[in-house]
């Protein structure tokens, strides 16, 4: 489980990273990613992760699961994470429901690669 500093909770923060940061895509999830700077970087020390899966992939015990099985991908991958004011949210997509955790592992390493967020010994894999 993440350090409750290092969480994204609140909706202005999530319409704040969707709004102003980048996003990378693959077929089982998006990452959005905001540097944050000025006023806002004092706002919180170090990075925060977020996670957001539709009403769409279905109620709420799949919702939890699916955001479960792609957090302990997030968090086998935080201690290569950079160190930074940083926000990142992972936005599911409907293949995450069905796929095994290899490909989720795979992907949540690919699209943290895109977004040039983990060390650089990382980026042999």
């Amino acid at each position: 489980m993440l350090p409750s500093e290092q969480r994204l909770r609140d909706n202005r923060a999530f319409r704040r990273v969707y709004g102003q940061g980048r996003s990378y895509a693959n077929e089982l999830c998006v990452l959005y990613l905001w540097r944050r700077q000025g006023l806002a970087r004092e706002e919180a020390l170090g990075r925060r992760i977020g996670f957001v899966v539709s009403k769409k992939q279905g109620k709420a015990v799949q919702r939890n699961r699916i955001k479960r099985r792609l957090r302990e991908a997030v968090r086998l991958r935080l201690p290569e994470l950079r160190p930074g004011a940083y926000d990142l949210v992972f936005v599911c997509r409907k293949g995450l429901s069905t796929a095994d955790g290899k490909a989720i592992q795979a992907a949540v390493t690919k699209l943290l690669l895109q977004a040039n967020v983990l060390t650089d010994g990382e980026k042999t894999q």
